[in-house]
């Protein structure tokens, strides 16, 4: 029993440094998704969904991520298109010293996302890198991985304060 007591403390201890050495530079850093969740109880840490409105509502997010897209699905184009406001979005909603930590579905998204945040002052960013839905496994299903498949809370339920919507000022930004 003190064994594994010890082998706890000795995990947390090592998790709080990693995550120390990683917000003081000013890059990308890939992270679990169960790290994510962990540092989201810190103040002023942030778990971003860019996915598409669609994805957020239909497919479940995590139950503490606010949307903002990093691509809106365009139904008569058949394809994603930039939201071309999304660094001024998150200019308007966070501090440039906030911790965000972008997800997506896979990874690749979240990815442009955090480099997006990084080139507009924002230094501590991290990335989901196996998104919310994981990899596919052999036969194509996202099971392999992932925020949704790592037991972690998720939800269908629409926080008003966290759903997408365009803003115009940081007075219209509810925290």
């Amino acid at each position: 029993m003190r064994g594994q007591t010890l082998k706890k403390f000795i995990a947390a201890i090592a998790q709080v440094m990693l995550i120390s050495v990683c917000l003081c530079s000013a890059e990308i850093h890939h992270i679990s998704p169960k790290t994510a969740y962990k540092m989201t109880r810190n103040p002023a840490t942030y778990l971003v969904d860019v996915r598409s409105i669609a994805e957020y509502y239909l497919l479940g997010h995590p139950e503490m991520a606010i949307n903002i897209p990093f691509t809106f699905w365009s139904e008569t184009e058949q394809k994603f298109i930039p939201n071309d406001h999304f660094t001024e979005d998150i200019k308007l909603r966070f501090k440039s010293d906030d911790v965000l930590i972008f997800l997506c579905r896979s990874g690749g998204r979240s990815l442009r996302a955090a480099r997006a945040a990084l080139s507009v002052g924002f230094t501590r960013v991290f990335n989901i890198a196996e998104g919310f839905e994981g990899k596919p496994d052999a036969r194509g299903y996202r099971s392999i991985g992932g925020w949704k498949n790592s037991g972690l809370p998720d939800t269908y339920a629409i926080d008003s304060a966290r759903i997408y919507r365009r803003i115009a000022n940081t007075e219209e930004v509810e925290k």
